[in-house]
């Protein structure tokens, strides 16, 4: 009797080692697949939020400078090189387009990044474009505020 308890105690111990092997088998590849995605989406909307960051900031501080719209451009250029180089991760070439007109500057960058492990798909899927688009514009605030009262004062007179 002893024998036949010791077998019945053995084969439910070989089951919830199959169990186990079963989970192994489909649930750590997905928990490893999913945390792969999350690290990748979360490089790639850092990288979408860098670039936006950096050409508004670029573009709003060419537009406090003073001279022409050459002026600005070189500005937004400095600046820019500035900001791209203390990018936490290395970001591929990129595309700089910058412009300057009376009412604001413009800044866009445009690039390629690829995303790793889905290069080896036949399509052309291995790479996302990002662009970032951001206008300051110029505002020269004291004669904003003189033109705004004037405009007042022909109202209240007129």
């Amino acid at each position: 009797m002893k024998t036949g308890k010791g077998k019945e105690k053995f084969g439910k111990e070989k089951r919830a080692g199959a169990y186990m092997t079963l989970e192994a088998c489909f649930i750590v590849p997905i928990a490893v697949i999913l945390t792969a995605f999350l690290l990748i989406l979360s490089f790639y909307l850092y990288t979408v939020c860098f670039l936006n960051q950096a050409a508004y900031i670029a573009a709003f501080r060419a537009s406090l400078e003073e001279g022409g719209n050459y002026v600005r451009e070189e500005k937004a250029g400095e600046e820019l090189e500035k900001l791209l180089a203390e990018a936490l991760i290395r970001l591929p070439e990129m595309e700089q387009e910058i412009t300057a007109s009376s009412s604001g500057v413009s800044v866009v960058l445009k690039t390629e990044w690829p995303l790793p492990g889905l290069s080896i798909l036949p399509a052309d899927v291995g790479t996302l474009q990002i662009q970032a688009e951001k206008k300051a514009l110029i505002r020269d605030a004291p004669a904003f505020i003189r033109g705004m009262r004037k405009l007042s004062g022909m109202a209240d007179g007129g």
